[in-house]
């Protein structure tokens, strides 16, 4: 690190008041850019999803518009398929005509009219009726197909209405009669009273020459009847069959106008335009209120940061408080080594930096003392774990001197009571077997009294010589207990096997001796049975008398556990202790 001489190379003249100033001024023209930029890309993401819509609405209001024209066709082309028409049976044509308007109420009249356009039948209008001068009769007799005229209005009332009709054709393929109706305009107002429109939308249906058919919500501005403005029918005009623009309705309103044009087979323009109109304000009034709540926010930081800046200039140390800080942070790592090296800066930073330095040095002392103590206690521990296993060790020879010396003595002194002798002798070589497994056991805290288990069998079947017809099935867990636990244990597992191989084995014929070992929530449960005669009835262990079970009895007493026994095919004793 090299030393500290008092001056900063960069920006010599600028104090840290103005850099930090300057960082902060120079740290916020990305943040405008970003303002700008963001609300600029949502306002178009808004325009553009308001132009999908707009024109999405005109696309499902035109298929309402569909329908009525298809179910229009399908009518009058039923009609104009009777054979009385045909037959020119007019009177019972009227009294069809009638009977279909008066579940067809949607319609204003339904008529039949010859080829020079005079009213042959009519569910309304009187016979004779002149009607060649409508252009959707004329439409009929000149195309020779299904047609739909435009606005009108209707003879009876002077209902505004939008007139169909369906021509007649002889065999020569002539027309000779004009099936027509007349929709009802006041219709689409029960179609559309479902629709929620936005503030300022409308929905809008014009005819081929761009006479208004329906407007909702009813404006007098717009009324039913009239054409629409010029500049406004030629945008539709010269588009295609679905578009979208931008105009100034007549309420002086900038809208998305969505449209989409209605066509019949054969026609060369559409019959019929269907508009959808939503302001561009509502639009674009989001994405501009929330650009300028974040202009507010931003300038609200900028002069927050600007005066925070001013304030902790004062407080602002420069390369001094980086050297610091990174002296601290080798410290927090691991590197005691690390040192501040501002021995000779004699200002208050300088001088908590020398603080800091002595304060390092301190610390790594301590660490280098507090290494060498742990070395010196882990040798210490070690130390005493080999002194601890050669005790056990010694102590596992003792008893294995103690009981060579009884068989020494056995020999040369042969006694009577040979079973208290071999008794004996199993139980000191038990406790051996302890002390062997822990002098040979890696910790000295815990015993495995499952290994136990199978080393004490084998040795007390090798000590009895128990005949191979015998069976000894050993099946033990991997269960760990303290020392302090292991040593009565393996006394009174001794005991009990002692009493097992004594009786069970003793005519060996089919003799079976099992010993089982399992932990459960902290619990030993240990099982020893025989197959052999079993307990006498009505044995009692406080009545019993033989030392093995006064030692029993004392055993399970050392271990806080609960002895039990039961007499099934032989004899099973039970041992549960904590653990």
């Amino acid at each position: 690190m090299e030393p500290y001489t008092g001056k900063t190379k960069a920006f010599p003249h600028l104090s840290i008041r103005g850099a930090l100033v300057l960082a902060v001024v120079i740290a916020l023209v990305p943040c405008w850019l970003i303002v700008f930029s963001t609300g600029a890309r949502y306002s178009r993401h808004l325009e553009k999803q308001a132009t999908e819509d707009v024109l999405q609405q005109a696309t499902a209001i035109a298929e309402i518009q569909l329908r009525i024209t298809d179910s229009t066709r399908q009518l009058l082309a039923t009609i104009a398929t009777f054979p009385s028409l045909r037959d020119a049976e007019y009177d019972h044509v009227e009294e069809v005509l009638k009977n279909i308007h008066a579940v067809n109420k949607d319609y204003l009249n339904l008529t039949v009219s010859d080829a020079q356009g005079m009213v042959r039948a009519s569910s309304l209008l009187q016979r004779g009726t002149d009607l060649s001068g409508r252009p959707h009769i004329q439409m009929a007799l000149n195309t020779r197909r299904f047609c739909a005229g435009g606005y009108i209005i209707g003879l009876v009332g002077s209902t505004p209405s939008f007139a169909y009709a369906y021509p007649v054709l002889d065999n020569e393929g002539k027309p000779f009669a004009v099936v027509s109706a007349l929709y009802d305009i006041s219709s689409y107002t029960k179609l559309f009273a479902s629709f929620s429109l936005d503030r300022d939308s409308f929905l809008g249906i014009v005819d081929r020459n761009g006479v208004r058919l329906y407007f909702y919500p009813s404006l007098d501005i717009n009324p039913i009847g009239q054409a629409v403005t010029e500049d406004f029918w030629q945008k539709i005009k010269q588009g295609s069959d679905t578009g979208t623009f931008i105009d100034t309705g007549s309420d002086g309103v900038e809208r998305f106008f969505g449209y989409k044009k209605l066509w019949l087979d054969g026609d060369t323009r559409p019959y019929s335009t269907v508009l959808y109109g939503t302001p561009r304000n509502t639009v674009t009034s989001l994405p501009r209120s929330i650009t300028q709540r974040n202009i507010r926010l931003l300038a609200a930081s900028a002069l927050l940061s600007l005066a925070l800046s001013i304030i902790l200039s004062q407080l602002l140390f420069g390369r001094r408080l980086s050297r610091i800080t990174s002296m601290v942070s080798n410290i927090q790592k691991g590197d005691l080594d690390s040192r501040v090296g501002l021995s000779s800066d004699n200002s208050d930073l300088g001088r908590i930096a020398q603080a800091l330095d002595s304060m390092a040095e301190a610390l790594q002392l301590r660490d280098n003392e507090r290494v060498d103590e742990e070395k010196r206690l882990k040798r210490l521990l070690e130390e005493k774990d080999v002194l601890i296993k050669e005790i056990h060790h010694r102590v596992k020879n003792n008893l294995q001197m103690i009981l060579s010396l009884i068989r020494l003595q056995e020999e040369n002194n042969p006694v009577q009571d040979t079973a208290s002798f071999e008794s004996l002798k199993s139980r000191i070589a038990s406790m051996a077997v302890v002390h062997e497994m822990l002098y040979s056991s890696s910790s000295l805290l815990d015993i495995n009294l499952g290994d136990y288990c199978y080393r004490l069998v084998e040795l007390l079947k090798n000590s009895y010589a128990v005949d191979k017809s015998v069976t000894v099935t050993c099946h033990c867990d991997t269960v760990y207990c303290t020392i302090e636990k292991a040593i009565p244990f393996g006394l009174l597992l001794n005991e009990l096997v002692t009493n097992a191989f004594k009786y069970a084995a003793k005519d060996a014929n089919d003799k079976a001796i099992s010993v089982s070992l399992r932990a459960e929530n902290g619990i030993a449960h240990v099982e020893v049975f025989d197959n052999g005669p079993g307990l006498p009835e009505g044995f009692s262990l406080s009545s019993s008398k033989g030392l093995g079970f006064q030692l029993v009895q004392a055993l399970v007493g050392q271990l806080d556990g609960e002895l039990s026994w039961k007499n099934e095919s032989g004899v099973c004793f039970i041992v549960n202790f904590p653990l």
